[in-house]
């Protein structure tokens, strides 16, 4: 039998085992750091600007781990880049970044609008005195003389009878202004036309007057016989309340009426009389001729108007309550004795 004996191995002193432990021992922590090192890396220095910033907070334990814990506090310096750093260090905060602001900021509501622009001043309209050309027209029928174009607004300041020749100016949106003694006016170019009057055929002359008496200094006495030439009214040169009034068979004329409306008031007042001698009496007329415009039985409007259409169809050149279109018909009834 052959025998094998086993070689030996030189044996060591304690000393000299615990110093190779110790070396292999170091060596082993050497390599794991190395490895866990090349895992995670953490950054050295915090990143200056232009830096870029990583997206995961790196924690203690992420640097062992290779990972961010959850709860864990940043061990990075700083915020991202639109954060601005308050210091560096393992406890180190930022402030969070402020949104930016958009360039479109919606209006302030306390802020009051801009007023509005101011309207364009009014065109201001010259005196009919300077728009009279000369022109001669005369009137086709009875017609109102207004202070103003049209008939909305307007006033009725006098009247021109029908044939009655009037100067006038252009026509400016179908009104004519014009000049009736001393009223300048405008008057609808539907009842003027140019030139004058047709003369119609010569009637029978009527009986001569009685010759005229001399002035009585008294200017009503001397128009009576132009306004009333049947003596139809009781005429009384006083006033009564008015510069004239009636009660259809006596008639009051202040003595202080103007001149130039003496003929005018004194022909208004008459047309009263004329109204009773087809009615019967003033308040007959006033009911009847209210009736026709829809008024009621004791309302004098459209009795006043029907007087002041009769006026104007008689020459007046003046009146106060307008002739409305709707009595003219009425009033030229009346003129021919016989009701409308």
């Amino acid at each position: 039998m052959v025998k094998f004996q086993m070689a030996r191995w030189p044996r060591l002193s304690r000393r000299r085992s615990v110093t190779v432990a110790v070396v292999l021992v170091v060596a082993a922590s050497v390599v794991a750091l190395t490895t866990t090192a090349a895992q995670s890396p953490v950054a050295a220095a915090a990143p200056h600007s232009g830096d870029s910033w990583p997206t995961t907070p790196v924690t203690a334990s992420s640097a062992a781990t290779g990972t961010a814990g959850v709860g864990d506090a940043p061990a990075a310096v700083g915020a991202g880049p639109t954060g601005t750093s308050l210091a560096q260090g393992p406890s180190a905060t930022t402030t969070p970044a402020t949104p930016p602001v958009s360039a479109h900021l919606a209006p302030d509501p306390t802020e009051s609008s801009p007023p509005p622009a101011a309207p364009a001043p009014a065109t201001t309209r010259p005196p009919v005195e300077s728009l009279i050309t000369g022109r001669v027209l005369y009137a086709t029928a009875a017609v109102n003389v207004r202070d103003a174009p049209g008939t909305d607004g307007t006033a009725v300041i006098g009247g021109l009878s029908s044939g009655q020749s009037v100067a006038a100016g252009d026509t400016v949106g179908g009104w004519v202004p014009v000049q009736a003694g001393d009223i300048y006016g405008w008057v609808s170019s539907t009842y003027l036309a140019d030139g004058a009057p047709s003369t119609p055929a010569a009637a029978a002359a009527p009986p001569a007057a009685p010759p005229a008496a001399a002035s009585s200094g008294n200017w009503m006495t001397d128009l009576i016989p132009q306004v009333d030439p049947s003596g139809a009214g009781n005429w009384v040169f006083e006033r009564n309340g008015a510069w004239g009034a009636s009660d259809g068979h006596t008639i009051y004329i202040d003595p202080n009426v103007p001149a130039s409306k003496r003929f005018s008031v004194m022909v208004h007042e008459y047309s009263h009389v004329l109204q009773v001698r087809v009615y019967g009496s003033l308040g007959a007329s006033v009911a009847a001729l209210s009736a026709l415009i829809g008024g009621s039985p004791d309302d004098v409007t459209a009795n006043e108007s029907t007087a002041d259409c009769m006026a104007l169809m008689q020459g007046a050149t003046w009146v106060n309550y307008g002739c409305q279109d709707s009595l003219r018909d009425a009033a030229t009834a009346i003129l021919a004795d016989h009701r409308p």
